[in-house]
């Protein structure tokens, strides 16, 4: 069950399974803004006291740098994972729920290299966002 704006949210239930349909969705939301709330609190978790050591401006911009790479990540694999609704579903090889973790893990470990490897350059536009580097930081 969801609670969106005071209003409560089943997911739909299959005509041929007692389980609900939504639920593997539901779980990408929640794994989605568990990663999204881990990567929001390294950032805010960092210190932001006018005076800082250079050690400690150092480790700070590495922080921002390690989650800004982990949102590009997140965003990648959400890309990802949309352009995979879009190719037919081949039964030659198999299309069960084995094929489906097997995509997913493997989509994830794609994104993370591509995201640690510059992606599409969105770790480093936030992270210049959100360094002293940037006279308009909102930091």
């Amino acid at each position: 069950m969801i609670q969106v704006d005071g209003n409560t949210l089943l997911p739909s239930m299959n005509s041929t399974n007692s389980a609900p349909t939504g639920s593997r969705e539901i779980g990408k939301q929640a794994t989605f803004q568990a990663e999204l709330d881990a990567a929001t609190s390294k950032i805010n978790g960092a210190k932001k006291s006018a005076i800082m050591t250079p050690e400690e401006v150092a480790q700070r911009n590495k922080d921002i740098k390690e989650a800004s790479v982990q949102l590009e990540a997140i965003m990648l694999k959400m890309l990802y994972g949309e352009m995979w609704k879009t190719v037919p579903k081949d039964t030659f090889f198999g299309d069960g729920n084995a094929m489906e973790i097997y995509r997913d893990m493997h989509n994830e470990e794609l994104t993370k290299k591509m995201a640690e490897g510059g992606g599409i350059g969105l770790a480093d536009f936030i992270y210049k966002q959100l360094t002293e580097t940037n006279p308009h930081r909102l930091v």
